[in-house]
């Protein structure tokens, strides 16, 4: 029998988030098809004032795990950190959060993934990405028994070629013991693999794409015209202050965000992402509302709190 409700398979890292006082922005109008571009300007060769400095543990799929842990599914992390303190800091910080890394790997010559999120005033963020260890997650990571112990798996950001030789195992092998594949990635491993992915198109249980993923890799602009070609038998898009949207069949459905007063945004589309999981597949009941419904009010929960994770409890959640 299986022994998780998710294996979860991508990143794990340490995030830095840095909250900068005002700083200068420039906006560069681009392409139609690329919109305009917002930029952020610091100086080289000077110092640059911070309004303050937190580190914790992140990483797209440590964070869903959790998530999915604390709201009551059993998970298991597939990912690789590296052999150093971060990686040992991000361990530790799954182990307390009830999520097995005994499928974790270790690269002795890669460090641990950092993000370093720069957050202006206004809550815009951008974000410095070191991926380190991630990018040496690949099929050698994967055994067949880690597919059978979990009834569903949940595949987030895969970006290096190691990482997209894993997912075409991962989603060959789900598909041999029948296991339904969540696919939640980042804009990133769209930028890298979007002709693959494209080609794929199918096999997928469930997609959790943000507007910008959304909209990158359909090429479309309007919420329904994006979940009509998205990968997935049942389709979800999150878009910040509308809340999220979903499609099953010929049924839209759509949720309005809550109004809370935001305190990080770091994170908040991950808890979301695990939530709908969560909330989609428990008990077997497979309601699309009920669950989108539950995951936007997590991930406004999650907008509450800092750090990358879902800090509450599923008593808390309720």
């Amino acid at each position: 029998m299986p022994k998780y409700d998710f294996l979860v398979v991508g990143s794990a890292t340490l995030d830095v988030f840095a909250r900068t006082h005002q700083i200068e922005r420039i906006d560069i109008s681009g392409n139609r098809s690329k919109g305009a571009e917002h930029l952020v300007c610091i100086t080289f060769g000077s110092k640059t004032d911070l309004a303050g400095l937190d580190i914790f543990p992140g990483g797209s799929a440590a964070n869903s795990a959790v998530a999915m842990q604390r709201l009551g599914s059993e998970t298991a992390l597939l990912a690789c950190v590296g052999n150093d303190h971060f990686g040992s800091v991000a361990l530790k910080d799954l182990e307390n959060n009830e999520v097995d890394t005994s499928c974790v790997a270790f690269d002795k010559r890669l460090g641990t993934g950092v993000g370093i999120n720069l957050a202006a005033p206004s809550g815009e963020k951008s974000m410095l990405v070191y991926r380190g260890a991630n990018d040496a997650l690949g099929p050698e990571h994967l055994s067949e028994g880690m597919i059978k112990s979990a009834r569903h798996v949940f595949i987030t950001s895969l970006v290096s070629q190691k990482n997209f030789s894993l997912f075409l195992k991962i989603v060959k092998m789900a598909k041999k013991h029948h296991r339904p594949i969540i696919f939640a990635p980042s804009v990133s491993m769209l930028h890298k693999w979007l002709p693959q992915l494209r080609r794929l198109h199918s096999g997928f249980a469930v997609s959790i794409f943000n507007y910008e993923e959304g909209s990158y890799y359909t090429s479309k602009e309007t919420v329904r015209e994006i979940l009509r070609r998205l990968p997935g038998n049942v389709d979800v898009v999150s878009k910040d202050a509308d809340g999220a949207y979903a499609k099953e069949g010929t049924n839209f459905f759509h949720v309005k965000a809550l109004p809370v007063r935001i305190v990080n945004t770091l994170g908040a589309g991950d808890a979301f992402s695990g939530a709908f999981a969560h909330y989609y597949y428990r008990n077997g009941v497979h309601s699309v509302g009920d669950a989108l419904s539950k995951a936007v009010g997590i991930a406004g929960l999650k907008l509450t709190q800092r750090g990358a994770r879902l800090s509450c409890s599923v008593k808390e959640a309720a």
